[in-house]
């Protein structure tokens, strides 16, 4: 899979004439060529439903005269381009038109759109995968893969089902035996149909081509879907638009999940100001540097997102914004390619123990995880995000967050892990039966949540407490009221003088706390087991205290009980990330930092930019080698660095940071 790629749409009316009147193939291919791209997604079918070539089974745009697809896949493999191919499945407003009786009809009876910002109805119809309309998308792929065998791959975009009560979906509910009246059975139906989706595409492109790359795009990409995705895809694309509502936090979340995973996988951002089909937005070039180079440093290629215009011209402004980016990626590929994560904690994603269903949308929902993951990288740990099926054997801490129920069978893998000396960290409602308290000895007992819904204090014990703060603490959520047996306290929880009602509230916010602790503790801790009261990772993602993160990173690094895997004196804003290539016998340290600045809301989403990147001198890193050390680099350079090793440590100094360095460790 290559490394620096363009994910080009193309979603363009039928009211708009002269559709590539002035596409130019040799300016087309030269244009992403000097820019330093190496693959380009280009478009058979768009939201709107049209073709951009002749078609039998659909309708080409009424605007094009000639067959725009064909003359995009050589003109870029004159480049040496590869040139995956775009069609649509939910959205496609032909479709809709000409057959309302395709369209999917929610349970209460309307017809859903997508709706962005503009509020007058402007956006997508759905499409029902129950109706015929499946057959007539299957018979698009085919034609396709018929008339252009010479693709690169195929990207299936907007690849879900929302429940639906259309008449086919209703006939055929009932000849399972389901009644459409319910909605447990029609999540169980919309998961079935999209889950004949998925088999109809996969089998529609493996019929032509059974090693053609292939791709279902829905945004988000579940985590607890492993088998999902190793029977109907050939790699991952992570669509993460960091100023369009996903902030920097969810591409990492996504590639520390995937990335252990041994799919292959890119990271996909965009060029764009804030959203999709911003045309006319750019982002500043710094920003898609350091974009870049966070995917480098968990294991991606690199997608970025453009949106040609109607006529087939280049827009010189978007490729002068991605050249420098791709440059970079392009003289750091050696030292990226064939590399391993490594990482000494673990965090058991919640998403991924919910068991989550193919059924409607998978809309990013930031909490637990995003919040942990969050700590993690603000603390500069190292750490894979993993599900059920995970191996946790390698990592030294297993994390379970705020709200990780167990069952049986989890219980028995933790304990098991625990057992064989693994270090275990459990948060807020995690590993609590609100049956029978705790399942696992943590030398406590548990008698409930605290009936203060506006949130308790905490003081922790003196190693937990922040750098600044070393009286009682107002955690915005409540506490689990916990009374330690034979366990190591971690603290003491101060109430409220009451909860904040209409009935009785003191001030603006929340009630000053009682003089006296409650007498229940902050946490417990026993053997290899870490328990603390509050969901400190939801605390810190929802209200963002600095002396919350203080304290989660000490409840870390007392639960890991060794030294960190990686230290560094970068600030808040740095990240690292340590990558193993064993072909080459070299760690790599991903050492990054940027500063996103609030500059506008959009669709309800902070709008925060990347403008600047600052130069950051003198940066002490601190690595767990695996072996002796032979020499330290710089990448791509290979300007050497004194080093020192002590015992497993190897030590150094990265002269400069800017936006993104790698730094070769050589054994």
């Amino acid at each position: 899979m290559r490394f620096r790629q363009i994910h080009l749409d193309f979603h363009t009316s039928g009211l708009i004439p002269g559709i590539g009147s002035r596409f130019d193939a040799d300016a087309f291919g030269k244009a992403f060529k000097d820019a330093n791209v190496d693959s380009v997604t280009v478009f058979s079918k768009c939201h709107h439903g049209y073709s951009y070539h002749e078609t039998d089974v659909g309708k080409i745009h009424p605007g094009l005269e000639f067959d725009l697809l064909r003359a995009q896949i050589d003109a870029l493999h004159a480049q040496g381009i590869n040139a995956p191919v775009y069609l649509t499945a939910t959205w496609d407003e032909l479709a809709a038109f000409e057959h309302p009786e395709w369209l999917t009809v929610s349970p209460d009876g309307t017809l859903p759109r997508q709706r962005p910002e503009h509020g007058n109805n402007a956006g997508w119809a759905f499409l029902d995968f129950s109706t015929p309309y499946l057959d007539y998308l299957c018979a698009q792929t085919e034609e396709v893969m018929r008339k252009y065998p010479d693709a690169d791959g195929i990207f299936m975009d907007i690849s879900f089902q929302v429940p639906s009560i259309s008449s086919y979906a209703q006939t055929k509910m009932e000849a399972l035996g389901m009644d459409w009246t319910n909605p447990d059975d029609r999540d169980k139906f919309t998961a079935l149909s999209a889950d004949n989706y998925f088999a109809s595409v996969r089998d529609a492109v493996r019929k032509h081509d059974p090693n053609m790359p292939l791709f279902f795009n829905s945004g988000h990409m579940k985590r607890g879907l492993r088998k999902h995705y190793s029977d109907y895809y050939t790699h991952l694309e992570l669509e993460s638009l960091p100023t369009a509502g996903w902030g920097y936090e969810h591409f990492p979340l996504s590639a520390r999940y995937v990335d252990p995973l041994n799919i292959p996988f890119l990271g996909m951002t965009g060029k764009f100001h804030t959203h999709w089909g911003e045309v006319g937005g750019y982002k500043k070039p710094e920003a898609l540097l350091y974009e870049c180079g966070a995917m480098l440093a968990h294991g991606a290629r690199c997608s970025i997102g453009d949106h040609l215009h109607p006529t087939g011209q280049i827009d010189q402004s978007t490729m002068d914004v991605i050249a420098p980016a791709y440059k970079w990626v392009a003289e750091r590929e050696a030292w990226a390619e064939d590399t391993v994560n490594r990482a000494d904690i673990a965090i058991l994603s919640a998403e991924a123990v919910s068991k989550p269903s193919l059924a409607g949308r998978t809309d990013h929902s930031p909490g637990t995880d995003e919040g942990a993951v969050r700590t993690l990288l603000e603390g500069q740990f190292a750490f894979d995000v993993v599900d059920l099926e995970s191996d946790w054997s390698a990592y030294k801490l297993l994390i379970l967050p705020d709200t990780i129920p167990v069952d049986a069978d989890l219980r028995a893998a933790v304990q098991a892990y625990a057992d064989n000396g693994g270090k275990v960290l459990l948060t807020g409602k995690s590993g609590v039966d609100p049956e029978n308290g705790f399942v696992f000895d943590v030398g406590a007992d548990w008698r409930g949540t605290s009936e203060n819904t506006g949130g308790d204090y905490v003081l922790p014990i003196d190693a937990l407490q922040s750098g600044f703060v070393h009286d009682p603490l107002f955690m915005n959520v409540p506490a689990e009221l916990i009374d330690v047996t034979d366990g190591t306290s971690l603290g003491d929880i101060y109430e409220p003088y009451f909860d904040r009602t209409q009935r009785h509230f003191s001030g603006h916010v929340n009630a000053p706390s009682k003089p006296d602790a409650s007498g229940t503790a902050a946490g417990s801790e026993k053997g290899n087991f870490t328990y603390f009261s509050f969901p400190i990772f939801t605390c810190y993602f929802e209200g963002g205290a600095v002396a919350m993160l203080d304290i989660a990173e000490k409840l870390i690094k007392r639960a890991l009980g060794d030294d960190p895997l990686v230290a560094t004196s970068l600030p808040r804003a740095g990240r690292v990330t340590v990558r193993s290539q064993p072909g080459k016998n070299r760690d790599v340290v991903h050492l990054l930092h940027a500063t996103p600045a609030l500059r506008g809301t959009t669709r309800g989403s902070n709008v925060q930019p990347i403008q600047d990147i600052i130069d950051l001198h003198d940066v002490e890193v601190s690595v767990t080698a695996t072996g002796p050390v032979k020499s330290v680099a710089v990448v791509p350079s290979g300007e050497s660095i004194d080093f020192t090793q002590t015992g497993d440590k190897v030590s150094f100094t990265v002269p400069v940071v800017t936006g993104h360095q790698m730094v070769e460790i050589a054994y």
